[in-house]
Protein backbone atom coordinates (compact mmCIF):
# COMPACT_ATOMS: atom_id res chain seq x y z
CA UNK A 1 0.00 0.00 0.00
CA UNK A 2 2.65 2.04 0.98
CA UNK A 3 4.30 1.39 -2.19
CA UNK A 4 1.09 2.66 -4.71
CA UNK A 5 1.52 6.02 -2.72
CA UNK A 6 4.77 6.49 -3.21
CA UNK A 7 4.39 5.62 -6.87
CA UNK A 8 1.64 7.48 -7.09
CA UNK A 9 3.27 11.04 -5.56
CA UNK A 10 6.28 10.50 -7.81
CA UNK A 11 3.75 10.36 -10.72
CA UNK A 12 2.02 13.28 -9.89
CA UNK A 13 5.04 15.19 -9.37
CA UNK A 14 6.17 14.13 -12.99
CA UNK A 15 3.16 15.41 -14.82
CA UNK A 16 3.62 18.89 -12.88
CA UNK A 17 7.03 18.70 -14.01
CA UNK A 18 6.53 18.17 -17.31
CA UNK A 19 3.29 20.13 -17.38
CA UNK A 20 5.81 22.81 -16.42
CA UNK A 21 8.42 22.05 -19.34
CA UNK A 22 6.04 22.03 -22.00
CA UNK A 23 5.03 25.42 -20.76
CA UNK A 24 8.73 27.32 -20.23
CA UNK A 25 9.35 25.78 -23.90
CA UNK A 26 5.95 26.34 -25.76
CA UNK A 27 7.34 30.49 -24.51
CA UNK A 28 10.49 29.60 -25.66
CA UNK A 29 9.43 28.21 -29.20
CA UNK A 30 8.07 32.09 -29.81
CA UNK A 31 11.58 33.26 -30.10
CA UNK A 32 13.50 30.57 -31.13
CA UNK A 33 11.68 29.66 -33.84
CA UNK A 34 10.00 32.84 -34.78
CA UNK A 35 10.65 33.19 -38.34
CA UNK A 36 11.09 29.93 -39.44
CA UNK A 37 8.62 28.24 -42.35
CA UNK A 38 7.21 31.35 -42.92
CA UNK A 39 3.41 30.77 -45.10
CA UNK A 40 2.31 33.60 -46.37
CA UNK A 41 5.44 36.73 -46.91
CA UNK A 42 4.95 40.45 -47.78
CA UNK A 43 1.40 40.19 -46.94
CA UNK A 44 -0.79 43.55 -46.33
CA UNK A 45 -2.92 44.69 -44.07
CA UNK A 46 -4.72 48.27 -43.61
CA UNK A 47 -0.86 50.18 -43.51
CA UNK A 48 0.74 47.15 -42.75
CA UNK A 49 3.31 45.04 -44.56
CA UNK A 50 3.68 41.46 -42.31
CA UNK A 51 4.64 37.97 -42.84
CA UNK A 52 2.66 34.62 -41.57
CA UNK A 53 3.46 31.87 -39.87
CA UNK A 54 1.73 28.96 -38.90
CA UNK A 55 0.23 30.18 -35.64
CA UNK A 56 1.61 34.17 -35.21
CA UNK A 57 2.42 36.83 -37.65
CA UNK A 58 5.42 39.19 -37.59
CA UNK A 59 4.90 43.22 -38.57
CA UNK A 60 7.75 44.23 -41.67
CA UNK A 61 6.67 47.82 -42.01
CA UNK A 62 4.40 50.36 -41.40
CA UNK A 63 3.68 53.06 -43.89
CA UNK A 64 0.95 54.93 -42.70
CA UNK A 65 0.88 58.68 -41.34
CA UNK A 66 -1.11 58.36 -37.91
CA UNK A 67 0.59 60.41 -35.04
CA UNK A 68 -0.67 57.93 -32.53
CA UNK A 69 -0.71 53.83 -33.89
CA UNK A 70 -2.16 50.99 -31.88
CA UNK A 71 -0.42 48.17 -33.45
CA UNK A 72 -3.11 45.35 -34.00
CA UNK A 73 -3.11 42.63 -31.95
CA UNK A 74 -4.16 40.08 -34.33
CA UNK A 75 -3.51 40.06 -37.83
CA UNK A 76 -5.77 37.67 -40.70
CA UNK A 77 -7.08 35.84 -37.00
CA UNK A 78 -3.23 35.20 -35.99
CA UNK A 79 -1.70 36.77 -32.81
CA UNK A 80 1.27 39.33 -33.57
CA UNK A 81 4.42 38.11 -32.01
CA UNK A 82 6.48 40.55 -33.25
CA UNK A 83 7.80 44.17 -34.28
CA UNK A 84 10.18 43.36 -37.29
CA UNK A 85 13.54 44.94 -37.96
CA UNK A 86 13.31 48.81 -39.13
CA UNK A 87 9.46 48.31 -39.30
CA UNK A 88 9.13 51.76 -38.50
CA UNK A 89 12.16 53.31 -39.47
CA UNK A 90 12.48 57.39 -39.85
CA UNK A 91 8.12 57.50 -39.41
CA UNK A 92 8.79 61.23 -38.46
CA UNK A 93 4.61 61.69 -37.54
CA UNK A 94 4.56 58.92 -35.05
CA UNK A 95 4.20 60.39 -31.37
CA UNK A 96 3.16 57.44 -29.23
CA UNK A 97 2.43 53.77 -30.13
CA UNK A 98 1.40 50.90 -28.40
CA UNK A 99 2.81 47.39 -28.92
CA UNK A 100 0.26 44.78 -28.40
CA UNK A 101 0.00 42.10 -25.62
CA UNK A 102 1.97 39.05 -27.12
CA UNK A 103 4.74 40.80 -29.03
CA UNK A 104 8.18 39.07 -27.84
CA UNK A 105 10.53 40.85 -29.84
CA UNK A 106 11.07 44.46 -31.08
CA UNK A 107 13.54 44.06 -33.86
CA UNK A 108 16.77 45.80 -34.46
CA UNK A 109 16.21 49.44 -35.28
CA UNK A 110 12.60 48.89 -35.46
CA UNK A 111 11.28 52.50 -34.59
CA UNK A 112 15.36 54.11 -35.70
CA UNK A 113 14.98 57.60 -36.80
CA UNK A 114 10.67 58.32 -35.17
CA UNK A 115 12.23 61.62 -34.47
CA UNK A 116 8.74 63.11 -32.43
CA UNK A 117 7.97 59.46 -30.71
CA UNK A 118 7.36 60.70 -27.20
CA UNK A 119 5.22 57.40 -25.76
CA UNK A 120 6.08 53.77 -26.36
CA UNK A 121 3.32 51.38 -24.39
CA UNK A 122 4.88 47.80 -24.07
CA UNK A 123 3.24 44.61 -23.48
CA UNK A 124 4.70 42.29 -20.70
CA UNK A 125 6.88 39.85 -22.38
CA UNK A 126 9.27 41.15 -24.67
CA UNK A 127 12.19 39.27 -24.05
CA UNK A 128 14.09 40.58 -26.98
CA UNK A 129 14.47 44.26 -27.91
CA UNK A 130 16.62 45.11 -30.46
CA UNK A 131 20.13 46.99 -29.40
CA UNK A 132 19.02 50.40 -31.81
CA UNK A 133 15.20 50.03 -31.28
CA UNK A 134 15.09 53.52 -30.33
CA UNK A 135 18.17 54.73 -31.25
CA UNK A 136 17.28 58.54 -33.05
CA UNK A 137 14.17 58.89 -31.22
CA UNK A 138 15.28 62.09 -29.59
CA UNK A 139 11.68 63.22 -28.20
CA UNK A 140 10.99 59.74 -26.27
CA UNK A 141 10.15 60.64 -22.79
CA UNK A 142 8.76 57.41 -21.87
CA UNK A 143 8.34 53.79 -21.99
CA UNK A 144 5.37 52.67 -19.94
CA UNK A 145 5.83 48.64 -18.97
CA UNK A 146 4.67 46.94 -16.33
CA UNK A 147 7.02 46.80 -12.93
CA UNK A 148 8.36 43.08 -12.34
CA UNK A 149 7.40 41.94 -16.29
CA UNK A 150 9.81 40.40 -18.79
CA UNK A 151 10.12 43.63 -20.62
CA UNK A 152 11.24 45.60 -17.22
CA UNK A 153 14.12 43.43 -17.10
CA UNK A 154 14.69 43.09 -20.63
CA UNK A 155 14.43 47.42 -20.32
CA UNK A 156 16.75 47.24 -17.68
CA UNK A 157 19.56 45.74 -19.71
CA UNK A 158 19.38 48.08 -22.38
CA UNK A 159 20.50 51.49 -23.03
CA UNK A 160 16.61 52.68 -22.68
CA UNK A 161 16.37 51.82 -19.05
CA UNK A 162 16.21 55.85 -18.67
CA UNK A 163 12.49 56.12 -20.23
CA UNK A 164 11.51 53.07 -17.86
CA UNK A 165 8.12 54.50 -16.83
CA UNK A 166 5.85 52.18 -15.01
CA UNK A 167 1.95 51.76 -15.15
Amino acid sequence: NMKKKIKLVISIICIFLLGYLLYKNSYKYKLTHLYENPMEINQKYKDYTYNEYDNYVTVLTYDGQDKEVVIPEFINNKPVYAIDDSAFYGNTNLIKVTIPSRVVRIGHQAFIGCEHLKEVNMPDNIVDLGEWSFKVCTSLKKINVKKGSKTDKTLKKSSFKKYINYK
